[in-house]
């Protein structure tokens, strides 16, 4: 009977109501991918070959960035075959090694970027770079930050990592946070072989590493075995299904030569549900509605076609 198809239909939108969503593809996921690219040791017209090549990429974040030059080829690079417009953010501090964070413009409203110049001891290194990013399909906004920690002054990478568990603490919105950070973990024995840098900045889980399942150096070096670089989460960002993994060598990777960046890229995937409507704004809502009654209109019709 008509009616009782009705009372299908009615069920459905209470079941929408109280979900939020009928289809497993309305979640979202976020890729995003760490990348040290050896300013001095690279050329940037072979690395960006590699950033071509990698595909369905969200964000990236690049350290050892020469100069605005690079910055400019690598965000090129980012757009080849995505059909999106990509942007860059560039770090100020670092000289020739100088953080950068590109992304997809289409998709993330850039809310505000920032560095945080208190955790650049004396000014010798590079400050955190940081992009306020907001997903414009849903609301959701959360931090992107890149990292590239001192490497010849332990102290000085033990205060970074403990000030940036210290800044962490202090927020409220998600954050991921990639980079190298010279941590150096060792692939076999990590557990028990890695610097104190790792212990200070996932003190008490404030972060947590976004661990690939399979280790590989992530560096070419005769002296280490171990991973330098990672991808970290923060806050909401550590609920998020996220898993990772370290790319595949670039050609000639190791031994280093004068063509190819010394590390590998990390890459890490999240797939983020919706965020509910109190935490969405007014634009988010809205179209989440017309979401909603675009697949009750096409339930309906099925309902219709159904015999009495």
């Amino acid at each position: 009977m008509r009616i009782q198809r009705w009372v299908i239909v009615v069920a459905i939108m209470v079941g929408v109501v109280v979900t939020g969503s009928i289809s497993p593809s309305q979640a979202e996921t976020l890729r995003v991918v760490g990348f040290n690219v050896e300013s001095g040791g690279a050329d940037p017209n072979v690395v960006d070959d590699l950033i071509a090549r990698l595909q369905d990429i969200d964000i990236w974040g690049f350290s050892e960035v020469q100069n605005a030059s690079w910055a400019q080829l690598f965000e090129v690079a980012a757009e080849d075959g995505e059909g999106a417009d990509f942007v860059q953010v560039l770090g100020t501090t670092g000289g020739g090694d100088r953080l950068l964070i590109v992304y997809d413009a289409d998709r993330f409203e850039l809310v505000q970027q920032f560095e945080l110049h208190d955790i650049n001891p004396q000014g010798r290194v590079r400050a955190p770079l940081v992009a306020h990013l907001k997903i414009t399909a849903t609301g959701q906004e959360f931090f992107f930050m890149v990292n590239h920690l001192f490497r010849t002054n332990n102290a000085a990478r033990h205060e970074q990592a403990r000030l940036l568990n210290a800044w962490a603490r202090h927020q409220t919105l998600p954050v991921i946070a990639v980079g190298d950070y010279n941590y150096d973990w060792d692939v076999s024995q990590g557990e028990t072989r890695h610097d104190q840098g790792f212990d200070e900045m996932t003190r008490d889980e404030v972060f947590v590493w976004v661990r690939p399942p399979a280790l590989v150096a992530t560096q070419c070096s005769r002296q280490f075995n171990s991973v330098l670089d990672f991808i970290f989460a923060a806050h909401a960002a550590k609920t998020w299904q996220g898993s990772s993994e370290i790319l595949e060598r670039q050609p000639d990777y190791c031994p280093d030569s004068n063509a190819t960046s010394d590390h590998r890229p990390v890459l890490a995937t999240f797939m983020l549900s919706e965020p509910s409507p109190q935490s969405g704004n007014r634009a988010a809502i809205l179209e989440r509605i017309e979401r909603i009654e675009s697949e009750l209109r096409e339930l309906k019709t099925l309902i219709e076609q159904l015999p009495e």
